[in-house]
């Protein structure tokens, strides 16, 4: 079923709109399969899903002697459950397309579901990091006592993720540290002048993430959503697709005659994966940054 109400489908816009920021935080961090066409599977509760993760290094020189390439790495197919993300606004009054409540359905619907969306993404990436392997090889001193050359020193921490590709990202506390560090150096700390200057992609704040700093080289998260196959009967239900991006997100309509309400819900399924480095953070993946003893 396609959505009709042009109170929704003038809404679209604006619901990407406030989802934005957090897919262009993922697009810096990892690959990602938002297709709605692709693979061919319904997503319902419970499902588990494979997305691939690579840590393919460069590869070996041609053997002679087997007649085989070695690739020097793999790609591995990362499981995880989607976890179901429902958001929506009761709107008052059985006619969605006239007066306020075409308002309501722009203003209210689309923010409180794009938004929200939003920070569910991002509150998935936190558990991800969160999650992955405490380094014991790549240091940095506590808060207070770490230098800017302490920071300087994560991008070359190892030797086996590009530079140009992967992101430091950390929590408000360091992220401040950093900041009041590069003031004290007479050094801009916009955005892109900090990670200029500490030598990563760039650098990402996360005020939630109880880790102080994660390296995150490129693919090394990977990121998935699908929209849920539609079992229940609704008055209105279809999909829409943020061009840039190719996310896709369900949107249902439900009516509550005993409320006299019409109930609009953005429906969407997200996913993350991670693989994280070893402990001494000398196999490709994340670095959960540990603080030096």
């Amino acid at each position: 079923m396609a959505l009709t109400s042009p109170a929704l489908t003038l809404s679209t816009e604006t619901l990407f709109g406030h989802i934005t920021p957090a897919l262009d935080l993922i697009e810096a961090l990892g690959p990602t399969d938002f297709s709605d066409e692709k693979p061919s599977l319904e997503v319902k509760p419970g499902a588990t899903i494979k997305v691939p993760l690579s840590t393919v290094s460069a590869a070996s020189a041609f053997n002679a002697s087997t007649n085989n390439y070695l690739t020097g790495g793999n790609t591995d197919w990362a499981s995880l459950t989607a976890a179901h993300y429902l958001q929506g606004f009761d709107v008052t009054g059985v006619n969605i397309d006239q007066g306020v409540n075409a308002a309501r359905m722009k203003q209210l619907f689309a923010k409180r579901a794009g938004v929200g969306i939003a920070m569910a993404a991002k509150s998935a990436i936190i558990t991800a990091l969160d999650g992955t392997t405490a380094s014991t090889g790549v240091k940095i001193a506590a808060v207070g006592t770490v230098t800017l050359a302490g920071y300087d020193g994560l991008a070359t921490a190892a030797t086996w993720f590009d530079l140009t590709e992967a992101c430091l990202v950390v929590n408000g506390t360091e992220y401040a540290n950093i900041k009041n560090l590069m003031h004290a150096a007479h050094l801009s700390a916009t955005p892109e002048n900090m990670a200029a200057e500490l030598g990563f992609k760039k650098v990402i704040c996360l005020a939630g993430m109880t880790a102080r700093a994660c390296i995150v080289p490129y693919s090394s998260i990977g990121f998935l959503a699908r929209v849920p196959a539609i079992a229940a009967k609704y008055a209105e239900a279809g999909t829409e697709t943020d061009e840039k991006s190719g996310l896709s997100v369900g949107i249902v309509v439900a009516e509550d005659q005993a409320t006299n309400k019409v109930v609009v819900n953005a429906d969407l399924w997200f996913g993350v994966a991670a693989v994280s480095a070893n402990a001494g953070a000398t196999t490709p993946g994340i670095i959960k940054v540990g603080t030096a003893s």
